[in-house]
């Protein structure tokens, strides 16, 4: 789990996409904001990003839930086939889970090598 965590902030960072995160994102969200929580989930097929976002959101990396987290970096990545409607999907299910105001980052990339898959990864902080 510790090196899931590890690759997937790395990949948050470094990985270029269709949408980039980087660091000056994670600083902006983490900087000052207390304890920060993270999770990664996978989803495959039609409901995948639905899927990888609620995995994500209850991923074992998470002690708690991000509910009330005031700042959140996400990164979803997928196959050839990820979408805009991919993307917004999962992004319904962060943006709901979080403080209305909170300040929301996100990236998406692309690797072929993913096939069908799709991957999420999120940073929250800032929890009220």
């Amino acid at each position: 789990i510790l090196r899931q965590g590890v690759v997937g902030i790395s990949d948050i960072i470094i990985k270029p996409g269709l949408i980039n995160v980087d660091f000056a994102d994670v600083r902006s969200v983490m900087s000052n904001a207390g304890t920060a929580l993270m999770g990664i989930g996978i989803g495959q097929g039609k409901s995948g990003a639905e899927d990888a976002a609620a995995a994500a959101i209850s991923s074992p990396l998470l002690d708690s839930t991000i509910d009330n987290a005031r700042g959140v970096v996400f990164n979803i990545s997928g196959g050839p086939n990820l979408s805009l409607t991919d993307v917004n999907r999962a992004a319904r299910l962060i943006y709901d889970s979080v403080e209305e105001d909170a300040n929301v980052i996100f990236g998406a990339l692309v690797d072929e090598s993913m096939g069908d898959s799709i991957s999420i990864t999120v940073l929250a902080s800032g929890f009220a």
